[in-house]
C-alpha cells in the first residue's frame, strides 16, 4: 500500500482546521432602521446599551453606534465624568466556537490615562491586540484578567484603522465594549465593521491529531 507523505497529512490537517471569517457591516446589523435593540445570527448577538439600560442601534450605513450623546453614529461618552452611567456600550455574545477577530473604524477619540479609552472586557485570555496603523500613541493594555484598554488618540481621528484580536480569547464569551475619557468630552468610536471567526472544536482538533499519528505510524 502506498504510504502517505507527512506533507500530505499537514495539508489535510490545514484544510480541516481552515475557516472563513465573517464580517458584519452596520447595515448587516441594524438593517437601516433605528428601532433595533439587538442583532443575532446564531454566531453572535450584539446588544447596545447606555449605562446598562437597553438602547437601539443608529441607522447609518457606514458607522455603527447609538443615537444621542455627542455622535449619533458612534458609541460615545459625551462628558468627562466616568461615573455617571451615561456612557454608550456594546455587548458581543459569541457562540462557543466563535470569537472576535477584528473591529474596524475610520475615526475615533478615546485616549489618556488608565481611566481613558475604549475598554473591552470578558476575554478568557490576552487577545493579543494589534493595529493596522503604527503610531506610538495607538496601543492596547491587557489588565491580566479579562479586560483590554484601547488607547485611540484623537490625533489619528481621520485614520482608517483595523484592530485585530485572537478569536480564541473570546470564543463562547460575552464581551462588553465601553468608552470613557476624563480629559475631553465626546470620546467616541464609530464602528465600521465587526469580524468574527470560527475556532475548531477540541474534538475536531483531537481527531486530526490522531489521524496524523496513525499516518506517521504507517510510514514507519
Amino acid at each position: 500500500m502506498q504510504k502517505l507523505p507527512y506533507t500530505a497529512f499537514v495539508a489535510i490537517a490545514s484544510c480541516g482546521l481552515a475557516s472563513a471569517a465573517t464580517t458584519l457591516t452596520p447595515s448587516d446589523i441594524h438593517g437601516g432602521v433605528t428601532t433595533n435593540t439587538s442583532f443575532a445570527n446564531g454566531d453572535v448577538t450584539l446588544t447596545p446599551s447606555i449605562g446598562g439600560a437597553p438602547a437601539t442601534f443608529g441607522g447609518n450605513a457606514n458607522f455603527l453606534g447609538i443615537p444621542g450623546g455627542s455622535n449619533n453614529n458612534a458609541f460615545d461618552d459625551s462628558d468627562t465624568d466616568a461615573t455617571n452611567d451615561n456612557g454608550e456600550e456594546l455587548t458581543m455574545a459569541f457562540a462557543p466556537t466563535v470569537g472576535l477577530t477584528q473591529i474596524a473604524y475610520n475615526f475615533a477619540r478615546a485616549d489618556g490615562g488608565a481611566s481613558d479609552g475604549v475598554f473591552i472586557s470578558g476575554f478568557n485570555s490576552d487577545p493579543g491586540v494589534t493595529f493596522s496603523v503604527s503610531d506610538a500613541s495607538l496601543f492596547a493594555v491587557w489588565d491580566g484578567v479579562d479586560t483590554v484598554r484601547l488607547n485611540l488618540p484623537g490625533a489619528l481621528f481621520s485614520t482608517a484603522t483595523v484592530i485585530s484580536f485572537d478569536p480564541a480569547a473570546s470564543a463562547g464569551e460575552t464581551l462588553l465594549l465601553t468608552i470613557s475619557d476624563t480629559t475631553q468630552a465626546g470620546a467616541q468610536l464609530p464602528i465600521g465593521s465587526i469580524t468574527y471567526d470560527t475556532i475548531p472544536e477540541p474534538s475536531s482538533t483531537a481527531l486530526l491529531a490522531l489521524g496524523g499519528l496513525a499516518l506517521l505510524r504507517r510510514r514507519r
